[in-house]
């Protein structure tokens, strides 16, 4: 971890999650109250008043109608989910690459920058790598640079999940910009895709883009040849945490997705 910047893997993914949660709980709030509200009520005044058969039934029907509101409660769509199984990719990473910061790695997760954040970036010798976690709920097969994902219940679907490459590659050259900028240093940044799902082929590397199962990540870092000298290192890191786009939180579009 790198000094003096106390960072969360998984922070803005749960803060969107969070929010997403808020959000639906407060739509949903009259529609619940409307359908389970009069058989709640309509259980417990059958149950103060009378004392008889017809209290175990409205028993049941009050705890089938809390029991519905609670469901629809937690049950946000599809979309305000993803954050919550990114969040969770996130943190499944850190675990991964913590034991990298007693060799030498510099590690922050959780980085703003203009267009959303950083997942993670590592700097150490052998180089910067931009680590971007992907937790998709299925088997990932990676044809052509593409990862196509199966679901485990719907085995003939087959989703093509074209964004995640480009957009790896799109924010480790906006990075290596970044830390031109700010420090002179002119290095590759590899786009790295940390995948969480279940991933046959395990580690695939293209020339600009890595894909590699979680369990792999920190053998395939700390196999990696040197690049950088550890002052690169420490003015890299240094930069990266002081203010890699951290300028820019207030810009995140409220309207971007997880893939």
């Amino acid at each position: 971890m790198i000094a003096g910047r106390k960072s969360q893997a998984g922070a803005y993914a749960e803060r969107r999650y969070r929010q997403g949660l808020r959000n639906w709980r407060a739509r949903i709030l009259l529609i619940c109250a409307a359908i389970s509200g009069p058989f709640i009520l309509g259980g417990i005044v059958v149950l103060v008043l009378w004392r008889h058969p017809l209290s175990w039934s409205a028993g049941a029907i009050t705890g089938a109608a809390l029991a519905l509101w609670i469901a629809f409660r937690d049950a946000p769509p599809s979309y305000v989910e993803h954050w919550r199984e990114g969040a969770e990719g996130e943190r499944k990473t850190e675990k991964a690459v913590k034991p990298l910061g007693g060799a030498g790695w510099r590690i922050v997760h959780d980085v703003q920058e203009r267009y959303g954040n950083y997942d993670h970036v590592a700097v150490g010798r052998a180089g910067v790598f931009l680590l971007e976690t992907k937790n998709l709920m299925g088997v990932v097969d990676l044809r052509n640079g593409v990862p196509h994902l199966r679901r485990h219940l719907d085995p003939e679907a087959d989703t093509r999940c074209e964004r995640i490459r480009p957009r790896a590659l799109s924010a480790a050259a906006r990075l290596k910009e970044d830390i031109e900028r700010r420090t002179g240093h002119r290095t590759w940044v590899q786009a790295v895709v940390v995948l969480w799902s279940d991933f046959p082929q395990g580690l695939v590397d293209d020339g600009q883009c890595v894909f590699v199962h979680g369990s792999r990540l920190r053998a395939w870092m700390q196999n990696r040849p040197d690049r950088l000298g550890d002052v690169d290192v420490g003015e890299i890191s240094a930069s990266i945490a002081n203010g890699a786009g951290n300028e820019a939180i207030a810009s995140v579009p409220s309207g971007l997705r997880p893939v």
